[in-house]
């Protein structure tokens, strides 16, 4: 059996734990799904959860206070991950 993504919902332990902090991190409505559960992009990471803390802390530095308006940072993540091949 593949590996399986595990949304917020779902979660146990450490991974439950990290999908409570990055869900209390303040985020443009925008970036809320409907559904109230973590964002697509932060669910595609319980495959290693790990890695969740590093990726997000990183872009959290990143994206945080700076001469860039919200507008220009998510264009440069944007171009990021077009450049990675990446989905999102």
């Amino acid at each position: 059996m593949g590996l399986a993504i595990i949304g917020s919902a779902a979660a146990t332990g450490a991974l439950k734990e990290i999908y409570d902090r990055m869900l209390a991190r303040p985020l443009p409505p925008v970036y809320r799904p409907a559904h109230g559960g973590a964002p697509g992009i932060i669910t595609a990471h319980s495959l290693d959860p790990a890695l969740i803390p590093k990726v997000f802390g990183c872009s959290s530095t990143l994206n945080g206070a700076g001469p860039l308006t919200w507008p220009e940072r998510e264009l440069v993540n944007a171009t990021t991950s077009r450049l990675n091949q990446c989905l999102y």
